[in-house]
């Protein structure tokens, strides 16, 4: 069948589902007995007023432009998520909007001469990108929507199939029928010839240029170089199956992926003395590459998604030779609170950072130290064997092998694919908080946020994980998480950037965290001098890392829940992104990790606020009995995110408490009023104002020493010395000091 008849196939099931009517309006009948020839005529009369139009590109003058997505009326209304009515009865599927993809690129197929003839002389190679049709604000140039591409995609583990949502083009995590299941989270790759340039910031830069810094050390290229200096890959020309792609070839596209976990293999490299070696940690679980992601076949998602394999849990016990797989625990052991630590060599990570070992195996029996009251000192002296935990995470690569271009375009550039764990706020993007951080936020308060600005993964310019055997990644690549655009020829009108952020899954590596101390979403490691990204630094399993940044209340500021004050406080880890005390299981019965957060208690007359104990907190097992959730962070989106984040950093500012000292307080309650609340009523009245706007009730309060409980070791019995209670609008703070008066701030 030909590219024609494979659009006039999409145009004729959804034309009376709403789309007919709807492109009519432009002046395009996708119903016309002559489609070729309507897609190609010019449109004078395409009506941007209509919702979702606003920002398709002003030089766009056809349904379809060849070779240019972004241009072509048809693809736009199709792929973009803006693109919504109550008229449309259906949207298209992911194949379907394939397949106008591959028109635009197929109605006049270039030749290898032309593609030489376009890259004016510079290295072509067949390259495998992540890309991702977005509304003009999320796009490069940040002129039009547009088509987004990057080398690096993110894809995300799950317990439940993925689930394609039509309205959105995109993917959700959510299980409507089951609060603590997750959706796998796919990630969109495709082949394109390119070519390779320098950075250029008028004509496809990449997205947030990086400037050369001269106050960093020589020879530091992560921060120093800047992206002119820097190599990127640029798509000329899509790649796709038939004669109807490059002039006089008939193509046979194959695209490959492969992953790697290597955890396991990490701890017993690093741990000489862990009771295995080779041959055996040459074997999986050690490493393994199967029920990690795999490219789907089901027709309604096209060719290309890697989808991450469905899991009926997020980490299980490990086993090897059909025993439970232990390690033996180092003596005098390093640790962050009760989890094994293994130390990096200067930043780079040889193995997992953190690891779970609380689980004893004796005799054949699992003992869980998290009965103990010395649980930390019990993992610091060692000497047992702990069990095992494997996820399935990883990093691997995606290569497209075409044998009808071997000669003629003989390089193979893959793609670096993450397999990452859950995103707690799949509707807060890591680029969205750093622009606003940045442009939005008041110069004053911006210290009181973050320790390091929360950088993306795609702002980082580290080489791919150069240890994947057979992946084919070099040294020099550093912009593989770098996120491009075509490129542009002559000047570009500006666009509205008005409308919603999209609320689906980000796969591309904006929508992730940058490498921090290790990372969220992939850490670091070092091969012959040189740093690359690696998986296999983040914690064994995934959860144990996932505490312990939490924990640190975004201190490394990736988008993740800041649990400071679900456990006792720490000196060093301020709350800076509260969660609310629905989130936290402090009201309802919905923990986000699965542990409830403090109450006030009193013994012997004294108030006391009660926590969980951080170090009998296990997120592991909280995951193996499936008590995580998002089903209330994941109704958090971007703005809330954001006004929570400078609702806390206000609420330090009008205490007089500085960036050093936030960790002398710490918030007890933390949650959105409604006008007609009681508490709130007698401020405004003591204080003759009366607040508008989201109203945020804060108690924090001074802490005394924690101290166990005499009752239950595994919590925290902490004092009161002095109390606050806010309410806080982007306009006004009211006040009230202990049992004093309100006052507005």
């Amino acid at each position: 069948m030909s590219l024609i008849e494979d659009v006039k196939k999409v145009c004729d099931r959804l034309a009376p589902l709403g789309w007919r009517d709807l492109l009519l309006a432009h002046g395009l009948d996708i119903t016309a007995a002559n489609l070729q020839q309507e897609l190609a005529k010019e449109l004078p009369n395409i009506n941007r007023t209509i919702k979702g139009f606003e920002d398709f590109a002003f030089e766009g003058k056809r349904a379809i432009e060849s070779g240019n997505p972004a241009r072509s009326l048809l693809f736009h209304a199709f792929a973009s998520p803006n693109v919504v009515s109550e008229n449309l009865k259906e949207y298209p599927t992911l194949a379907e909007i394939e397949v106008i993809e591959n028109y635009v690129y197929g109605v006049q197929p270039p030749s290898l001469e032309d593609l030489r003839a376009r890259a004016q002389g510079e290295l072509l190679a067949i390259v495998v990108f992540a890309s991702e049709y977005r509304p003009a604000s999320e796009t490069v140039q940040r002129k039009h929507a547009d088509l987004c591409f990057s080398r690096t995609g993110v894809a995300r583990v799950g317990t439940a199939q993925a689930l394609y949502d039509g309205k959105l083009r995109g993917f959700l995590p959510f299980v409507k029928e089951d609060s603590q299941a997750f959706r796998v989270l796919p990630a969109r790759y495709s082949a394109y010839i390119a070519v390779q340039r320098k950075g250029d910031q008028s004509t496809f830069v990449p997205m947030r240029f990086q400037v050369q810094n001269n106050n960093v050390p020589q020879g530091d290229d992560r921060t120093r170089a800047g992206d002119d200096s820097r190599l990127f890959w640029v798509p000329l020309h899509k790649l796709f199956n038939g004669k109807e792609c490059i002039r006089n070839l008939d193509l046979q596209l194959t695209l490959n992926a492969r992953h790697i976990n290597e955890k396991l293999r990490r701890i017993h490299l690093v741990l000489k003395n862990a009771g295995w070696g080779e041959p055996d940690i040459s074997n999986p679980p050690f490493i393994f590459s199967d029920g990690i992601a795999e490219l789907t076949t089901k027709p309604e998602f096209g060719t290309g998604l890697l989808v991450p394999v469905v899991q009926k849990n997020l980490v299980e016990a490990a086993t090897y030779q059909g025993k439970p797989l232990t390690f033996k625990v180092p003596p005098n052991s390093e640790t962050l609170s009760s989890s094994l630590s293994i130390p990096a060599n200067t930043e780079a990570r040889r193995a997992p950072e953190y690891v779970h070992a609380r689980h004893k195996l004796s005799n054949g029996q699992i003992e869980n130290l998290n009965n103990l009251s010395n649980v930390t000192q019990t993992v610091q002296k060692g000497g047992y064997d702990a069990l095992h935990y494997v996820d399935f995470t990883g990093d691997g690569s995606i290569e497209a092998v075409c044998p009808q271009l071997a000669v003629a375009i003989p390089r193979r550039v893959p793609a670096y694919s993450l397999v990452t764990a859950p995103d707690f706020f799949p509707n807060c993007d890591q680029r969205e908080l750093l622009e606003w951080t940045q442009q939005s936020v008041p110069t004053a308060l911006r210290q009181n946020l973050w320790e390091v600005p929360p950088e993306t993964l795609s702002d980082t310019r580290l080489a791919p994980n150069l240890q994947l055997k057979n992946a084919n990644f070099r040294p020099e690549d550093k912009t593989v998480t770098a996120i491009v655009c075509l490129s542009l020829n002559g000047s570009v009108r500006q666009m509205p950037l008005s409308g919603s952020p999209t609320m689906r899954h980000a796969y591309l590596p904006d929508g992730a965290a940058g490498v921090f101390a290790p990372g969220w979403d992939v850490s670091r490691d070092r091969a012959n001098g040189v740093d690359h990204l690696a998986a296999y630094g983040l914690g064994s399993p995934f959860p144990e890392d996932s505490k312990l940044c939490a924990a640190l209340s975004t201190f490394w500021p990736a988008v993740a829940p800041d649990a400071a004050r679900t456990f006792q406080p720490n000196p060093l880890w301020p709350t800076v992104s509260p969660l609310t005390d629905e989130e936290i299981g402090q009201s309802g019965n919905l923990p986000w990790d699965g542990i409830p957060g403090p109450k006030r208690v009193t013994r012997n007359g004294k108030d006391f606020i009660e926590y969980a104990d951080f170090a009998h907190g296990d997120y592991v097992e909280s995951s193996l009995q499936k008590k995580f959730s998002l089903s209330l962070t994941g109704k958090v989106d971007v703005r809330e995110y954001e006004a929570r984040v400078l609702a806390m950093a206000n609420v330090y500012r009008v205490l007089n408490i500085t960036p050093d000292q936030r960790g002398e307080w710490s918030v007890f309650s933390f949650r959105q009023v409604q006008p007609t609340d009681s508490e709130l009523k007698q401020a405004q009245t003591q204080t003759g104002t009366t607040l508008v706007s989201s109203i945020y009730r804060f108690e924090i309060y001074r802490p005394g020493n924690s101290l166990p409980n005499p009752d239950d070791f595994r919590k925290q019995l902490v004092p009161i010395q002095e109390t606050a209670t806010l309410f806080v609008t982007p306009l006004n703070i009211l006040l009230k000091r202990n049992n004093n008066a309100w006052t507005r701030v």
